[in-house]
Formats: C-alpha cells, structure tokens, sequence
C-alpha cells in the first residue's frame, strides 16, 4: 500500500547564489541566506559588484538562463561581458574564465548558436515547442523543491498553453494550481547567466521578454513570478535597422546589459488583480474569472465515503480486497492480502487496524460503467485513480475491525470517520454451521475462544448500527457456503430487525452465470438500471430503505451488483450548520509518524466546517494539562514511553520549572490550552490540493507559529492526540456536557458508573454526574448531590465510597420519555458541539470475559445508548 506522505531526506533549498559569498570571484561578504530574505528587498543592487555565480548545481530549484526568448537573440556589434556558449559548463565540472576581449564576428557567432536558441527562420511548430520545453522544465524545478514527493499519473498531461506569438503576453488571471505543486517552495530562475555562473547579461528589452515569457509559463502552472534582483552588469552595442519613410537607415545604438532573479511560486490564494506587471480589466471580468476559481477548488469528482463494518470472520478484508483488486478469493483469504498492515492480522485473519482504499468509476460506452482500481491498466495509486475517475466518482472504502477485542477501531469508523454509508456485512452461513468448509464463519469463530462463539456478533453490530440511525446497506457474504434453508434463516434475522426498526428493505437481484475476474471490471447497464431503481427513494430518505446485496467473494457472485449500488448512492447533503458556519472545524482521527529532522506533524481526518488552505494559521487544541496516553482498551499501539530528558523540579515550587513556564503562547482563556499552527501542506485522499472543501476528509501537515525553537516545537507536537480539533479562531473545550436519551434501555446505566464517550473524534473516558427528566425544575435537577461539574464539595468520588458500589439507575427514579444526562470527562476537557450525535458505552470494568494470559485482554460489547448533546459547560 502506498503511504499518505513519503519525505526527502535532505530536500533542495530555494537558496540565492548571490548571496553565497564564499565561492564567488568577487569579496563580496554577504552571508549565505535564503530566498525569503530577499523577498522584502526586491530589485536589490549589490554594494561590491559580483562578476561571477557558483556553477549552476544540475540538480534542484536553481536554473540558470541566458535568456528565456521564443526567438533569436539579436546580433551585438560589441559586449563588454564577452562571449559565452551556454551549456558549456555545469557545477560538477568546476568553472572557467570566459574571456572579456573578443572580435565582433565571434560574438554574432556565439549568440546566434546559443543552446536552445532557435534559428532565424524559426517557424510557428518551433516557437511553440520550445515554449513546452521551458515549460516542462520549469515544471521539473517546482517539484525539485517539494519536501514530500507525490507520485504523479503516467498520463499527466501539461497544461494548454498559450499560443507562441513573437511577443507572448501573460494571462490575465493564472491557471488553476496543478496538482501536485502544492507543497512546492519554489523555483529560482537566473537570467542572464551562463552555466558556469558567467554573468553574460541580456539587453533590457530582451530581458522584460524574457521576464514576460517566464510569467506566462508559470501562469499555465498556476503560480507566480516575483522579480528579487536585478543587477546591470555592462555595456553592449548593436546595429538596428529603422525604417524613416521611403528609405531604410541603420543606425547604432548601445544600451546596459542585465540580469535578473526571479522566484517562480505556487499561487495558492487566487486575488482579483492580475499577475505582476499586469493591470486588471475595470470591467470586473477579473473577478467574475477569480471566484469561478474559487468555485473550482473542490474536485469535480463525487468522492462518498463508505464503511465496511461487520462481525469478525464475515469476510469484509476479502471483500475489500475483491473490490479494489477485481481478484476472487480462494475461501482462505487470497484477495485480502494486500489490504491487511500487520503479521498477526495474516496468520490470524482477525483484522485489528483500519485499512483504506478507493475505488474509481468511469462511464463508457452503451450505459456501462468502468470499475478503476488496482487492476486497470497503469493503475498503481491513489494518484492514478483520481486521475482516472476524473469527472465521474471516487468511493472511499474503510475496513474495519469485526472481533470485541477492538470495539474502539470499530466504533471510529462508524462514528469519528463520519461515513456517508455503512456497508454491514453478514455471513450467509451464519445461521448454520458450516463446519467443514473452507472458510466457515462457526468454524473460525469458534477458534478464538468460547466468549466470541456464543456471541451473536451479527446481530450486535446490526443493532448497534440501528441505534446510530447510519445510512445502511447490508451485505450478505459468503454466498457459497450457506445452503438454501441457511441462507433463509440468516435473512429473516435481518429482515425481522429491520422492520422492528421500521426500515424497509430493498433486495438488489444478482445476474446468472458464472462470473470471472475480467468481468469484475466493468458493471452492465442491467445491473446500474437496478441499482438506480433501488437508490431512487434513498435520494428523498436515505434512511427509511435499507438496499440488501448478496455476494460471494469466492465465486464472483454479486460483486458487480455492489459496484453497481456504490456507483449510484446518494451523496447526503452537507448539514446546514456547516456550510453555513463561517469558523472552519476540522477534527482529528489519526496522527502520523516521520522523521525527527523535519519541521512539524501530519494529521489526518474530516473537515465539518469552513474551509482550509495550504498557507493558512489556524488554532489546535484543546491540549490536556498532562501527557496523556491513549486510553484505549482494544488499542494495538504501545502507550510512546515518556522521554528521561526532562527538566528537574523544584521542592520548594514544584511547577517552576515546567515546560509551560518556558514556552511563549499566546493569550490563553482560564483552564484552555490551544496552539496556533500553520498549513503547510493538504492532501485529500491522497492527492495533492490546496484547499479542503465542508465533509471532505484529508491530510494535513502542520508547523507550530508560537514556539521558539524546534525543542520546544516537538516537546508540543508530542503532546497531539486524537479527539483534538483545528478551528479558525480558539473555541471554548468543556469537562462537562448535557446529553438527551431515550428513556428506554438506559436502565443499564447508572449514577457515578465510568463510560466511554463518541462524539465526533472524541473518544474519552467519563462520568455519569446527574440526570433529570427535561420538565423538571432546576432544583430537582440533581439525583445525587454535587455541582454539575462533579467538583464540588459532596462529589461522587465520596459519594461512591459511601454507596459501597451501590448506584442508582439513571432511569430508575424518572418516568419521562427522554432524560438529560450530564457526563463529565475523567482526564481532559474536550470540544465538544451542542447537536453532536453522543454514543455512550459501558467501560471500566471487567470485560465479558477476563484475560489471565499476559497480552490477553478482556472483550467488551457492543451495547450503548445513542443521544445528543443538548448544553455544554465551560
């Protein structure tokens, strides 16, 4: 599997050869620097002048020019720079003195044979084949300076470019950003200058061509040129012909030679004024083009998010691996090889870890639709995917855990990833036992102990499912195995919950025949008129029908009536609250490992509101005050072991010496920890973009804004958690909420017992502090005594030791329909939004069964109470 980010080691720096004084010819003593520092100082003149450059280095952003022309230069009659053949010289040859004092003849002979320089009878085909090779080039020094390499599609095509008149003139607005050059720092250009870092110098009129040509090549890539340096570096003379009425004169004229420094950057905000040197139009044309951009940053391609959920043993990797391969299964697991992560997860075929893929669809001829996945010609990644299904739609696919042991990897996938349908997953022998056969569920089951056999595993993730109100579609698996009666006992167990659900279910209709592997590339126009004919009442209630496909991964059956139904599922709209939210909201799921020497950290997860940008500062948090680790039950990660290296404490001020009195941050609310951070990069599904659009999930690389020093820096970022979110301006985390349930069934939950949160990526540890009846008054609010926060000074901590582990139900005493429920966190406050969906699950104590083996853990259910958060404290 291809990884979300990949890193340069030690990436090429966008740094000025001017201001290497060290190996120049001349004493100029300015410090080596960066290009940022000649940003602030355009069109900078040297205080010594420099006659020579380093060599030009034949790898990274640096490119030297004699000139950027689309035509021949013109012949000088005389140049005090001398003459110089570029190309004649490159940095790991070393440099050679190009001589000051040359006969006119070798100088026409030496300009006119410049490399790259078209001849004087150059035609149209010409000009505009040198205009794409300067443009590939620049192209290639873009993607020298990005730290993380993307891949890019074996039929990435350039942009169209602008025609190749004598006099090229740049675009008033730029092209949309190409892909990829997101995280580029940038290309430095050189103009000029020859090869060995000779300053041979152009004409002025030459030069602002040349300038004018490079500005409309960056503007096909969607960046922008800005001017650093110009420096005159001699004298030149030439013989022009002007045309005075009837007759025809030649008149000498002489004029300065210069060269020029210019940075070619992505242009990742679009403005409404047009690129550097150009005027806007007054007729606002201009800004109709720019928010026409605007509206073109999100991709044009459909992306739905799909969650593959399911007991252990139901055969969803296999699935996954079938869907994204186009390969059948041998019954023992052959197709899902290459979707699992660990060693345990292939010898023991339970899946603990969320795995992710995407697969692509593309209509073709006489209604029928391509699948896009690895199996398709010069498919290899995401990236080729996206390029593939351009236009049409993207189905993100997450495997998820089925075994109790890792309810928490389960419950993510439903409830923090947010997905816009749930594909459960059902054995079709799961009503029977198949012992015998290759790959029977009761078999496999009853291998991982008596505790997870006698569980109805099926049910309880259908039921679980239910509770959450998930646009739903069950999968019935192992078509192959089940018999007739089998079969018909698992589907009435599905059907009888989903009518006591009041669901309505819609069965799809499999094609007969066998299937094989090349016809799992293409789907009928049969089976998407069917599927569109099931998905037609989704589209005004995507909750009221649940559509049931039946499958085998063995025998091909039912595959392509799944890819059918994938192809046509409604996209939910995007709720009203966060489009119409100004503030951005963007909640973390997972935090990414890289190497220690580069700057910052990457997370990933799903945007919920506002939009983000590569270049924007937006606050992280909410911090807890401590370093906590992952609480997690099920978790597969080892807790990161505390590093010895800190700090000693003082007995007499045990906190003066805390990392949080030494790091500067900026103003703080009480008992509130956020860190201001910037985007330095964003990808989404993989792909690179420059911006993240409401309900999009992608990845983000981060760089801390208000710490001084890269210690301090990583000492923060080690303190990333999951649960945590980015926001445009610092919202307000809470220890204690107010949530709504259903009275029924939460007779299970009592006073003071400790749960486990799901809200949004929040995933936490709490308390049940109080609950009332929503009609009662506020002074009988409270069953037990206590504050709503639990601080005070009868809190349930005495208050468990005096009930000696007797707690009251929290419906036990109240007979309304619905009560309101106040938790409060155990180790952290948590952001949290009044009308967040809230899934309670007991947690703390002893699982069903208890693991006495070392590395053993016990297995908690799947039961748990579904509400929403009405009120949230401070």
């Amino acid at each position: 599997m291809a990884s979300v980010f990949t890193y340069d080691p030690d990436p090429p720096r966008v740094a000025s050869p001017w201001l290497q004084g060290s190996d120049l010819d001349s004493a100029n003593a300015e410090s080596p620097s960066d290009v940022a520092s000649l940003s602030a100082r355009p069109h900078a003149q040297s205080a010594v002048p420099v006659t020579r450059l380093r060599a030009e280095p034949q790898e990274g952003p640096v490119e030297y020019k004699l000139h950027l022309l689309l035509r021949p230069r013109r012949k000088f009659r005389s140049t005090s720079t001398g003459t110089h053949i570029s190309g004649s010289r490159h940095a790991k040859f070393g440099s050679s003195n190009s001589s000051r004092a040359v006969s006119e003849p070798m100088v026409e002979m030496s300009l006119s044979s410049g490399a790259g320089t078209p001849p004087a009878a150059s035609t149209q085909q010409t000009r505009q084949h040198r205009l794409e090779q300067l443009t590939t080039q620049l192209l290639w020094r873009l993607q020298q300076s990005s730290p993380h390499h993307s891949s890019s599609a074996t039929n990435t095509i350039l942009p169209s470019l602008p025609e190749a008149l004598t006099e090229l003139r740049a675009p008033q607005q730029p092209a949309k950003l190409l892909h990829g050059l997101e995280e580029s720092q940038g290309a430095l250009y050189e103009l000029g200058v020859s090869d060995d870092g000779t300053l041979v110098g152009l004409a002025e009129d030459e030069l602002l061509e040349s300038l004018n040509n490079l500005r409309a090549m960056a503007a096909c890539l969607g960046c922008s040129v800005e001017v650093l340096r110009q420096e005159v570096v001699g004298e030149c003379e030439w013989i022009e012909e002007v045309v005075q009425g009837p007759t025809q004169r030649r008149i000498r004229r002489s004029g300065k030679l210069v060269v020029a420094e210019a940075l070619v950057k992505p242009l990742l905000h679009l403005k409404t004024h047009g690129l550097e040197g150009q005027e806007a139009e007054p007729s606002g044309k201009t800004v109709e083009a720019s928010q026409s951009d605007a509206k073109d940053l999100g991709p044009a391609t459909e992306q739905l998010r799909i969650t593959l959920t399911g007991p252990t043993m139901s055969g969803k990797s296999s699935l996954l691996g079938t869907l994204t391969t186009s390969t059948l299964d041998n019954g023992r697991g052959k197709s899902r090889l290459s979707m699992l992560k660990h060693r345990h997860e292939i010898t023991s075929g339970i899946t603990s870890s969320v795995t992710q893929e995407i697969v692509g669809y593309r209509d073709i001829e006489d209604g029928k639709i391509e699948i896009i996945n690895y199996a398709t010609e010069n498919i290899a990644s995401w990236i080729d995917v996206h390029f593939a299904a351009s236009g049409n739609r993207l189905v993100l696919v997450s495997d998820s855990a089925g075994h109790p042991r890792y309810r928490r990897t389960t419950v993510r996938g439903l409830v923090g990833w947010a997905p816009h349908w749930t594909l459960l997953c059902v054995p079709a022998d799961d009503a029977e036992d198949t012992a015998g056969k290759s790959g029977s569920t009761h078999a496999s089951q009853r291998n991982l102990g008596p505790a997870v056999s006698d569980l109805d595993l099926s049910s309880a993730q259908l039921d679980l499912c239910l509770k959450l109100n998930l646009p739903l579609v069950v999968v019935i698996t192992k078509l192959d195995l089940a018999s007739r009666s089998g079969l018909k006992q698992s589907l009435t167990k599905v059907l009888d919950a989903l009518k006591a659900a009041g669901k309505k279910p819609a069965i799809l209709a499999n094609s007969a025949g066998a299937v094989s592997e090349a016809d799992l590339q293409v789907t009928e126009a049969a089976q998407i008129e069917s599927a569109y004919n099931t998905s037609l009442p989704l589209l005004n209630d995507a909750l009221a029908t649940v559509p049931i496909v039946l499958i085998s991964a063995v025998q091909g059956t039912g595959i392509q009536s799944l890819h059918a139904l994938l192809h046509e599922l409604p996209l939910p709209e995007q709720p009203r609250a966060a489009t119409d939210s100004s503030g951005v909201v963007f909640h973390i799921e997972d935090v990414y490992s890289k190497p220690v020497e580069v700057d910052g950290v990457i997370v990933s997860g799903r945007l919920w509101a506002g939009q983000l940008a590569v270049g924007d500062s937006v606050v992280l948090g909410p911090f807890s005050g401590h370093e906590s680790l992952e609480d997690s039950e099920d978790s597969d990660e080892k807790p990161a072991r505390r590093s010895s290296n800190h700090l000693p404490t003082s007995r007499s001020f045990p906190g003066a010496l805390r990392e949080s009195h030494l790091a500067p941050r900026f103003f703080q609310l009480p008992d509130q920890e956020w860190r201001r951070v910037k985007l330095t990069s964003i990808r989404n599904l993989r792909f690179p973009v420059h911006s993240l659009l409401p309900g999009q999930v992608g990845t983000v690389a981060l760089m801390l804004e208000d710490v001084d020093g890269k210690a301090s820096s990583a000492a923060a970022l080690a303190r990333l958690r999951k649960g945590m979110i980015l926001a445009s301006v610092q919202p307000l985390s809470t220890r204690t909420f107010v949530a709504e349930f259903e009275r029924e069934g939460l007779e299970a939950l009592a006073i003071g017992s400790h749960v486990v949160v799901y809200i949004a990526s929040v995933r936490a540890s709490a308390k049940v502090v109080s609950a009332r009846a929503p009609d009662l008054p506020k002074e009988s609010r409270q069953i037990f005594g206590g504050d709503s926060n639990g601080d005070g000074p009868f809190a349930l901590d005495d208050l468990e030791q005096s009930l000696d582990g007797k707690r009251e139900s929290v419906a036990g005493s109240l007979t309304a329909a619905t009560i309101l429920v106040t938790f409060s966190f155990d180790s952290s406050k948590e952001f949290v939004m009044a009308g967040d969906q809230v899934l309670v699950m007991p947690g703390g104590g002893p699982g069903l069964y208890g693991g006495h083996e070392r590395g053993e853990k016990g297995v908690a259910g799947l039961e748990g109470f579904v509400g929403k958060v009405t009120r949230i404290h401070g």
